[in-house]
């Protein structure tokens, strides 16, 4: 682990050479296979294992900065690579982590290319970031489980090779208020595993988060990564909700990054009228620019601010902050951007695109209003000690 700074040469050139590879698809809004493999071709799939494992050993500020410039080239493919840093980097930060399966997986990640996954949410479940509890089944096995239930908006899932599968225990002492949940990580070239397609989304629709079933799906008893008590705290400590907050803010970040680059180049070459001036020379249009500029650089320094202090000494207070002003930025930004770009934005492309993947940030937790009521608590939790003090 090394500090928040620049990116080291060998991460700089993995990315250079993924975004490179990237323009060349020009993914749009259809799932695109190929943009995985980009990935994996420029080596910037190992972007968070340890380089004493044959990683490039990523910051989370230097992860978030790629996921950032991935995002401003396709927010789909920023996505589903968000999953593999978050996984990858909580993995390598966790409080308690099996040893044997941290290194198993990151071999398989340098060696054999493998893309992963958390798989958590269910149909008519609810969001697991709000105790949802899992649907699917893990039944004791000899000396594994079988795990049997299905798993939506499981993100680039054609692509996955491996998924960290969230499940109920059924060992036949199950408190029904309070039942054990378990995680366990699942090779999905298994028996029994079955990938379809998943739903008609507003945005991020090449990011193919599709539906994983898991049919009586046998996992030997050391792929379990954690057990717990529902409402338990997770013994892997807070790595988990920090890496997916900052990946998730980051590779939202990016769209916007990508709308604002866009109408720039969009308002620099548009000529109306008597074609005496560009649009971007118009007072009301560089207003807008402006807005959106301001909203963005800010929301890029508090998602690097919060990558940096969970790097520099585990705090991930501001996490929920960085994805609350990262997503708020780019729907604005990409909202500013058809204005400006008026009936030409509005038709499908780049502009139309960034807009609609900017709002699928909105449903990823940390959720808005979860964010908010966390800080509302804080606020009023620091105002009766202060008052206690007093008195």
């Amino acid at each position: 682990m090394r500090p928040s700074g620049p990116m080291t040469p060998e991460i700089r050139a993995a990315l250079d050479d993924t975004l490179a590879r990237l323009a060349v698809l020009d993914p749009g809004d259809a799932f695109e296979p190929r943009a995985a493999a980009t990935i994996v071709e420029a080596g910037l799939h190992r972007l968070c294992v340890p380089v004493s494992s044959g990683g490039l050993g990523a910051s989370m500020a230097e992860a978030a900065e790629v996921l950032m410039a991935l995002g401003a080239i396709d927010g789909s493919t920023a996505l589903g690579f968000a999953m593999q840093v978050h996984v990858v980097g909580a993995m390598r930060d966790a409080t308690v982590f099996p040893e044997r399966l941290r290194t198993g997986l990151d071999r398989a990640i340098v060696e054999r290319a493998a893309l992963v996954n958390n798989a958590a949410t269910e149909e008519g479940g609810g969001s697991p970031a709000r105790g949802a509890i899992p649907g699917t089944r893990a039944v004791p096995d000899g000396d594994g489980w079988r795990l049997t239930g299905e798993k939506t908006w499981t993100t680039w899932l054609p692509n996955l090779t491996h998924a960290f599968v969230t499940a109920r225990l059924h060992e036949g002492d199950e408190d029904l208020a309070r039942p054990m949940v378990g995680t366990f990580l699942v090779d999905l070239s298994s028996g029994g595993v079955e990938r379809r397609e998943g739903f008609e989304a507003l945005g991020m629709r090449g990011s193919a988060s599709g539906r994983l079933v898991l049919n009586d799906v046998r996992v030997p008893a050391e792929a379990v990564v954690q057990r717990r008590r529902i409402g338990a705290p997770d013994p892997r400590g807070a790595a988990p909700l920090a890496w997916f907050g900052v990946s998730i803010a980051a590779a939202y970040l990016g769209v916007g990054e990508g709308a604002r680059a866009e109408v720039v180049r969009w308002a620099k070459s548009r000529r109306p009228g008597d074609g005496s001036a560009a649009v971007a020379e118009i007072p009301s249009v560089q207003l807008r620019l402006g807005r959106m500029d301001a909203e963005l650089r800010a929301a890029r320094i508090v998602v690097l601010d919060a990558a940096g202090r969970w790097e520099a000494d585990r705090d991930a207070s501001d996490v929920p902050l960085a994805k609350l002003v990262a997503t708020r930025a780019a729907v604005t930004a990409t909202d500013e951007a058809l204005r400006i770009a008026g009936g030409p934005g509005f038709l499908a492309g780049p502009l139309e695109r960034a807009f609609r993947d900017a709002r699928a940030g909105l449903i990823n937790p940390p959720l808005e209003d979860v964010a908010l009521q966390g800080f509302g608590r804080a606020l009023v939790a620091e105002a009766k000690v202060s008052r206690a003090g007093e008195a």
